[in-house]
């Protein structure tokens, strides 16, 4: 009988898709439509903009659409063009009045 010893050659599969965690976090009119304080949205991919996540909301909370808003980044308020990282904090914030 023949020794055979199977060797297996294990290799790692690298996904191309990277996944990305955002923490979102909704103040005063905007978290009453969310019903949410604050979610964690796990995402795929590694590129997205302000836009794309506005966009995102958008459809997943569409009471959005019918509102005024800004979006922060880590305590800065940023533009619709803004590149967004894994693990950032973005803030959902309604109109400020001044005074």
């Amino acid at each position: 009988m023949e020794n055979s010893s199977a060797k297996y050659k294990y290799s790692r599969r690298v996904s191309k898709n990277t996944i990305m965690i955002l923490n979102i976090k909704y103040f005063g009119v905007l978290a009453e439509i969310t019903k949410k304080k604050e979610e964690q949205l796990v995402l795929e991919g590694s590129n997205m903009t302000v836009n794309s996540l506005k966009l995102k909301m958008e459809s997943a909370y569409q009471e959005l659409q019918k509102n005024n808003y800004s979006i922060a980044i880590n305590q800065a308020m940023a533009g619709t063009d803004t590149t967004i990282k894994d693990q950032d904090v973005i803030a959902f914030l309604p109109p400020f009045a001044g005074g």
